[in-house]
């Protein structure tokens, strides 16, 4: 159960930040939401693995939404970033 509210977590954090990132980047739809989720699901297994066995508590939700926000920056970096920032040889 902690894993389906994840993704849901996921989905609403992601959907909100790729609307706040559209205007500003072109990314793709799909990044935002999509790296939310993750986030939102390795925070619920951070909480299963690190014994978290009680019931669905809002240190868990927390860190699921932190982490939310966190696949949301990456995107944002990702947007941010020029290709002459990963060029490793300077152009003549």
């Amino acid at each position: 159960m902690n894993f389906l509210f994840a993704i849901i977590i996921g989905v609403v954090v992601g959907v909100v930040g790729g609307f706040a990132l559209r205007g500003r980047q072109a990314n793709a739809v799909w990044l935002a939401p999509a790296l939310a989720v993750a986030g939102a699901l390795v925070a619920a297994l951070l909480a299963l693995l690190f014994g978290d066995d009680r019931d669905y508590g809002w240190k868990e939700i927390t860190l699921q939404i932190v982490l939310a926000i966190a696949g949301v920056a990456v995107t944002w970096f990702l947007g941010t970033r020029n290709a002459a920032d990963t060029s490793a040889t300077p152009a003549p």
